[in-house]
């Protein structure tokens, strides 16, 4: 979705009516990172969580940790609704495309032991990869850079598979498309242009197989998990019955349903792995050290290639620190492990429900939690509750507004709609007062500020826990 493109940040107060930690007055000095958390930290962390759960219902597990030191390891609502099993820290959580980053640790690990280069083009390691996608690199596919178009995988959600004790997986390229599906041709060159592509992922472990001689959850769970110590992450089979295993559910408005069936071997290296927060901490300690990859490799792992993107990590700056994070949304579940390597600052967030606002709150939960570790500006969860006021009022807010971007606000009837780009509608936003106003089902607020005159002058925009100032330009 094309707003997940925007990234956040504040150097004024957020003015909506909710108990929050203040942000200094204008001419004051923010409060400095001093390369540890606040002693009061976990209190804080603690009462912002407790919040969380109440206000929005999250369920799931947090850690966050500094180097290989848990500073705030909790768990919150039920991993089994049925017999009312509460969550816990050590329970095993499905992680969706936040395994994306083990396929790419796969890959350069097997490039490290000389048995491929990521510049190599797939059809090296793939007899049946098309010849129009030629120009295709591992390299492309580690960054989404690739161009492959958006193939139908039809299987990762047909029931069939249900009537089969060992359903055919995908062993080949052609597996991906619909039977008797024409060959798609690239939607851009390779390297020209990014596009996150699911299926690249899927492709990426095909090669790991040929490169390695064994099937991918086997090298994973042999050559990176059991030697890290990762005893309790693996592929999930839904033949197998694991221990401690969550439960995942979806949100349908404020009802939960059980979360639809999915295969998740059909995911193979795209997200079919499932981990605790335990071992997650063991990963992330490996990252910064010899014990899987070399340094030269690490650096290909987090480099980022185009977008903010580098090998199944982004790489961005928040809070005036280095962080390389990713999120993974899967049947029942959502999930998101943020690093801040300079600072060894770990944060993991784990739910078992999954829906827009439940995606939506995962990503805030992660950046706020790093805002209370930085002193940084942070709200603490309230509910946001649409009000009736006079549509006409909304004529003021019209207008494009200028700052990292520009969007625009537009009224289309008795709705007040936003731009992104300016022309192009995307979303309704709708009144708590006056001059706030929020987008359903997602963590996006908004405040207009006026002048002396009753002249919208910019508004103050709240986007899942990120902050900034857009200034009306007309």
């Amino acid at each position: 979705m094309i707003i997940v493109a925007f990234r956040f940040r504040l150097s004024l107060g957020f003015l909506l009516a909710a108990a929050f930690v203040p942000w200094p007055a204008d001419g004051q000095t923010k409060p400095k990172y001093r390369n540890r958390t606040p002693s009061d930290f976990a209190l804080k962390a603690a009462e912002y969580m407790q919040e969380r759960a109440r206000v929005t219902g999250f369920s799931g597990a947090v850690l966050v940790a500094r180097g290989s030191q848990p500073v705030f390891r909790r768990s919150y609502g039920l991993a089994n609704h049925e017999f009312r099993i509460p969550n816990t820290p050590a329970m095993k959580f499905r992680v969706g495309s936040v395994g994306k980053q083990f396929t790419s640790a796969a890959i350069l690990l097997l490039e490290q032991r000389g048995k491929l280069k990521v510049t190599d083009p797939v059809s090296k390691y793939l007899s049946d990869w098309p010849k129009a996608w030629d120009e295709v690199t591992i390299h492309h596919l580690l960054s989404h850079t690739a161009g492959l178009p958006r193939l139908t995988t039809q299987a990762l959600l047909d029931v069939s598979a249900l009537s089969n004790a060992t359903p055919k997986l995908f062993q080949g390229v052609r597996d991906l498309f619909k039977p008797g599906e024409d060959l798609q041709p690239l939607d851009f060159k390779p390297g020209e242009n990014w596009a996150y592509s699911n299926i690249g992922y899927i492709v990426l472990s095909m090669i790991v197989d040929k490169a390695s001689g064994k099937s991918y959850c086997d090298f994973v769970s042999q050559e990176m998990f059991r030697p890290l110590g990762m005893t309790n992450t693996g592929c999930e089979d839904p033949g197998t019955i694991l221990k401690q295993r969550v439960s995942g559910y979806t949100r349908i408005n404020d009802t939960l349903v059980n979360a639809y069936y999915v295969d998740m071997r059909f995911a193979n290296g795209d997200g079919s792995i499932y981990s605790t927060l335990d071992d997650l901490l063991l990963w992330d300690r490996a990252l910064d050290s010899d014990r899987l990859l070399d340094s030269k490799a690490r650096d290909k792992l987090f480099t980022p290639v185009r977008n903010e993107y580098a090998y199944g990590w982004w790489v961005q700056t928040k809070y005036n620190h280095k962080a390389e994070w990713h999120g993974g949304n899967v049947s029942g579940f959502v999930s998101q492990i943020t690093r801040y390597p300079s600072e060894k600052l770990f944060i993991v967030v784990l739910s078992n429900v999954w829906s827009a606002p439940d995606r939506s709150q995962v990503r805030a939960m992660s950046i706020e939690l790093a805002a209370i570790a930085f002193g940084e500006q942070y709200e603490l969860p309230r509910k946001h509750k649409e009000a009736k006021i006079d549509p006409a009022s909304y004529d003021a807010y019209i207008g494009e507004y200028s700052g990292k971007d520009t969007f625009a606000i537009a009224r289309e009837g008795e709705k007040l709609m936003v731009q992104f780009p300016p022309g192009q509608s995307v979303f309704e936003i709708v009144p708590e007062s006056a001059t706030q106003f929020f987008w359903k089902g997602r963590e996006y607020y908004l405040t207009f500020v006026k002048d002396e005159k009753g002249k919208v002058t910019h508004v103050l925009r709240q986007y899942e826990g990120e902050f900034d100032r857009w200034t009306k330009s007309r």
